[in-house]
């Protein structure tokens, strides 16, 4: 299996893992002739896909929780921020309930580093955005310490983090290109609306309810809404605010591509100690795969491959499928273990590109 631009797509591929819309399934793993979907999947906002074909088997792209789960959660999420739009009401019952079967998976997934990125329709960002911070979130809470009551609460508040978003139009979360001044003080409304919509649910405990209001605070005080600092904000906060901008890099967004996850681990480093926590943000870095399974790249020499598998405590020294040779040739098939190639690194992966706006995305 391997992640490829929808652009790639040729007539021996076949879909690797199913692509969901509005939780009904458009497309199933193992639908071939994929050419004739590539329009399609452009317009729901889908640009890259996971294939298997010849030069990717028997490489395994691993997720922390299975694609069942995460699919069950973000359909649980979907409706229940569609229902509360709908009726002003909060049920939660279902939400605590996915919640659990996420605690379940990652306590038996603990060894497992995260590599998969979760593909998604560009309309239902903010429902797999939620899920996926979840996971970040919940993953770096194990790794801290906590316990499984501690997980439940962080739980509940990041999955529901972006509740006040059902307040603001869609039109500007969704518009593509940068968000006027007005524009952006708008959104930022979202905070503030999500936490007083989590006060309506008395079973919500406050420390969860704190994550909508807080998610983008930071320790340097420059956050909102409030501009807190330090220890005036909860570990809650400071978890999940490094969740979130991660997840948001790494994923497609309407006004501009995904960043691969070597440049998002980047600008969490760059920003230690002023806007994320430092001790929060190694222990985050230790769970991501630097280059995941999958992921194609490009070597210091010129070669050209696959990254097949991953050396534990050696995030930047995984082992590569070659492809092609320096000159562009295609010879046999072979692979190489970067931790018995010293002189040799990665030097881009297929995401890699001049970022911007940096402030931006992690305001």
């Amino acid at each position: 299996m391997r992640l490829i631009s929808i652009t790639q797509i040729q007539s021996d591929m076949v879909l690797a893992r199913p692509i969901y819309s509005s939780g009904c399934l458009i497309l199933a793993d193992g639908t071939t002739d994929l050419e004739r979907y590539v329009e399609s999947l452009g317009r729901l906002g889908i640009r890259e896909i996971y294939i298997e074909d010849e030069i990717s088997e028997g490489i395994d792209v691993q997720d922390v929780i299975t694609a069942k789960t995460r699919r069950i959660c973000k359909d649980t999420v979907r409706k229940t921020f569609s229902s509360f739009a709908k009726e002003g009401k909060l049920e939660i019952e279902n939400v605590e309930n996915t919640v659990d079967l996420i605690i379940e998976e990652i306590m038996q997934n603990e060894d497992v580093l995260i590599s998969l990125n979760d593909i998604g329709v560009a309309d239902e960002y903010t429902y797999t955005h939620s899920v996926s911070t979840t996971v970040y979130a919940l993953m770096l809470a194990q790794r801290v310490g906590y316990s499984k009551r501690m997980m439940k609460k962080l739980a509940m508040g990041t999955i529901l983090h972006d509740i006040g978003k059902v307040y603001i139009d869609r039109d500007v979360i969704f518009k593509e290109g940068r968000l006027t001044d007005k524009e952006y003080e708008y959104v930022k409304r979202h905070t503030l609306l999500g936490y007083n919509a989590l006060k309506s649910c008395r079973t919500l405990s406050e420390l969860s309810r704190i994550i909508a209001l807080t998610h983008h605070e930071h320790i340097d005080g420059t956050g909102y809404p409030r501009g807190l600092k330090g220890k005036e904000l909860h570990q809650f906060s400071k978890i999940v605010t490094i969740a979130d901008v991660y997840d948001a890099l790494t994923s497609t967004r309407c006004y501009r591509t995904k960043w691969s996850n070597k440049q998002a681990m980047d600008l969490l480093m760059q920003f230690c100690g002023t806007k994320f926590d430092t001790e929060l943000v190694g222990k985050f870095l230790q769970l991501i795969a630097v280059y995941p399974n999958g992921t194609q790249v490009k070597l210091t020499d010129g070669r050209a491959g696959i990254v097949k598998e991953q050396n534990i405590g050696m995030p930047l020294r995984p082992i590569v499928r070659i492809l092609n040779e320096a000159d562009g040739t295609k010879k046999e098939i072979y692979d190489i273990n970067l931790i018995d190639e010293l002189n040799i690194v990665i030097a881009e992966d297929e995401f890699d590109y001049v970022a911007d706006n940096e402030s931006e995305q992690i305001g």
